[in-house]
């Protein structure tokens, strides 16, 4: 099972519904894309509580489809952001990132092999974690 999309897991929260599965995923690239550029803006707000939705946003969606990885950066993130707990925003955001851009070729991967190919999202942008 993979962190970055455990499809097991995906597949048991979704009560084994390969089709709305398939919508998830889609969705997951083409609804909202993440911008760690937007994530900064907002953070450097006084009142981060925006900045905390936006990652939750992900956050949700990423668990929804079982991306561990992504779904665990966020929470950390979003902890920080929520100030339940203290931490590096700079680094939290590079590591939320770069699970946002290594689970994205996982979704077109599995779409192609689940059936999905009328995903019409073939080159997502990547959100720079070096920003």
């Amino acid at each position: 099972m993979s962190k970055i999309l455990d499809i097991n897991s995906a597949m048991e929260m979704l009560g084994g519904d390969p089709d709305l599965f398939k919508i998830l995923l889609s969705s997951f690239l083409n609804d909202k894309n993440f911008d760690i550029a937007r994530l900064v803006e907002l953070e450097k707000a006084e009142d981060t509580t925006e900045a905390a939705k936006y990652v939750h946003y992900f956050k949700g969606a990423a668990r929804q489809i079982g991306a561990e990885e992504l779904g665990e950066a966020g929470q950390e993130l979003e902890d920080v952001l929520r100030k339940k707990k203290t931490g590096d925003l700079e680094k939290l955001n590079k590591n939320f990132a770069r699970a946002y851009n290594d689970l994205l070729p996982f979704i077109q991967s599995t779409l192609v092999d689940i059936g999905a190919k009328e995903c019409s999202f073939t080159n997502p942008p990547k959100s720079d974690p070096q920003s």
